[in-house]
């Protein structure tokens, strides 16, 4: 479609919308309403953007649940919430922050009900669902809560059989990232570290429970480690209130209200204003740090690009209008040099006005280095923060062009030339090099700890080495200020730019979300255009994998 016919048809669609608008404008929301929360799927940070948003999947927002929740408190036109549950993709940590604003709407005396009508709601759906006054089951529904299992991937086996050697090298024990490559199961170091998280998600999520269902703490670890359980014995061990279906629910806010009025998550933010005297910025950074564009990618997902972070930083600091401002992270790390960047922008914006991290679910090694330089640093009690650490290396694939019959012949003026070539490992001197550069950026991560955090860089690596910390851990180690979500970090950004506690404030995010129609319109559909984003998909994740990496040590998951 050419650009012309694209304005053509937006311009037919704007007239359509603001016809369909005028018709509705008298449809406002009706008193005695009740918000339906569908909570499930990928709850992230921030809307893809970059060279994929056409193509990306739709995605709920963490702050849209937050703020509508918070709106919804204090809102006269709604007399209570149904919070309808399926299976979560999101952190510990995403889940604690809807769970504490759950918790909060608990105070405004509003009914609260989690209806669980999906296939065995594991332990996540189970601990937010909790948050709630009632938990309503299917009868035919079974409650799959059970001990939790903590899981890590290695592909060393599969790399054997393909003759491919992954000659890797980390600072220090802890910095396991490299271990999915060139392990087969968990080091000493790995697995000492995994336990540690393990234990930690367990007692946030048993004591969580507990309080919440008014079990004895003991006991309620017992029964969570029992299950699953059927419908009825759920009941039974009273960790849910009653067996129903979704009529029932509407029933009883019909009994209550005269008449069922749902609304949704969309249609209630329309409702929702975003209104204040005094100003503050979100700078979201969110995805794995590279240099470059921010962006989205189906083989991916987020990336953030230290280029497009560091020009939002620099607009939020040469506005006047922004009090202080809040740096969002959730990033494992990655580029070494991407994340100085971009470190280097919250540094001189915090020399103008106040910037407060708050942690999503993670923020770890490159996540925790653009972190450091922060006027005040707030962590959720799961995050996964410090993995103070470096990561390089490269694969030998001489042994899989073997294999396949393939055969390459080199000319190469000086031994360093052949450094990052793919048919050999590194060589003693080459090793030499390489350790160099990796002992230079550990040195530099460790100095720069030591000065954001007021701490002796001996005392930085002792809690280094690139151990992954939760942000209870953190807090306790001094790598984070407070133990607090993003309510938390507006609040503590309000008391660092002198405004008083009850003035309203108005949040501005960035990056900036364009219109649908606006990235449409910026689109060029040739082919052409489309195998040209492939090839530097491709050579873009082939180069990153070619960097000194301050990446998380490894991906575990804890369900």
């Amino acid at each position: 479609m050419t650009r012309g016919k694209k304005r053509f048809w937006i311009a037919v669609l704007v007239l359509v919308v603001v016809g369909s608008a005028a018709v509705k404008i008298s449809r406002r929301l009706p008193s005695k309403s009740v918000l339906v929360l569908e909570v499930g799927g990928a709850i992230e940070e921030q809307r893809p953007s970059g060279d994929h948003p056409i193509g990306a999947p739709s995605v709920t927002l963490l702050h849209d649940l937050t703020d509508a929740m918070d709106t919804a408190r204090e809102d006269s036109r709604i007399t209570g919430l149904v919070v309808k549950i399926s299976p979560l993709d999101a952190g510990w940590a995403k889940v604690q922050e809807i769970r504490a604003h759950l918790l909060a709407f608990h105070k405004s005396g509003k009914p609260n009900i989690c209806y669980l009508g999906e296939d065995l709601p594991g332990n996540r759906e189970y601990y937010l669902a909790t948050a709630c006054d009632q938990i309503w089951l299917v009868p035919t529904g079974a409650l799959g809560v059970r001990g939790l299992l903590a899981q890590s991937l290695f592909v060393r086996g599969t790399l054997d059989k393909l003759k491919i050697h992954p000659d890797f090298y980390h600072i220090a024990e802890y910095k396991t990232a490299a271990n999915f490559f060139t392990e087969k199961q968990y080091t000493a170091a790995h697995r000492e570290m995994a336990d540690s998280l393990l234990r930690s998600a367990l007692e946030h999520y048993a004591t969580g429970v507990a309080q919440a269902r008014q079990l004895d703490r003991s006991q309620c670890e017992a029964l969570l480690g029992k299950g699953p359980y059927l419908a009825a014995e759920a009941l039974a061990h009273k960790l849910i209130d009653r067996l129903a279906y979704w009529d029932e629910v509407r029933k009883l806010f019909e009994d209550k209200n005269g008449e069922w009025k749902p609304v949704e998550l969309k249609r209630y933010l329309k409702e929702v204003k975003n209104e204040g005297r005094e100003t503050l910025a979100v700078v979201h950074a969110t995805g794995a740090i590279e240099t470059g564009d921010s962006g989205w990618s189906p083989l991916e997902g987020f990336r953030m690009g230290a280029d497009s972070v560091s020009a939002d930083l620099r607009r939020v600091r040469e506005d006047d209008d922004i009090k202080a401002v809040i740096l969002r992270v959730d990033s494992p790390g990655g580029s070494a040099v991407a994340s100085e960047l971009i470190r280097r922008e919250v540094d001189l914006t915090r020399k103008k006005k106040p910037v407060v991290v708050s942690m999503s679910d993670v923020a770890g090694s490159g996540g925790y280095w653009i972190s450091m330089s922060g006027s005040k640093i707030l962590a959720d009690p799961s995050t996964l923060t410090g993995s103070i650490g470096v990561v390089f290396g490269k694969f030998n694939l001489a042994g899989l062009y073997n294999l396949l019959g393939l055969s390459t012949d080199h000319l190469a003026s000086s031994e360093s030339a052949t450094l990052l070539w793919e048919q050999q490992n590194f060589t003693p001197a080459q090793r030499e090099v390489v350790l160099k550069f990796m002992q230079d950026i550990y040195a530099r991560f460790t100095q720069g700890v030591a000065e954001g955090r007021k701490m002796s860089v001996e005392a930085v690596d002792k809690i280094g080495k690139g151990r992954v910390w939760t942000g209870m851990q953190a807090k306790d180690l001094g790598l984070v200020d407070e133990v607090g979500d993003f309510s938390r970090a507006v609040a503590a950004a309000k008391e660092l730019a002198k405004i008083e506690a009850k003035t309203r404030v108005k949040l501005v995010r960035y990056p900036e979300e364009f219109p649908w129609w606006k990235r449409w319109l910026s689109e060029d559909e040739s082919q052409a255009d489309v195998f040209g984003r492939v090839r530097t998909e491709l050579r873009r994740l082939v180069r990153a994998r070619s960097l000194v990496q301050a990446r998380m040590p490894f991906d575990l998951t804890i369900r």
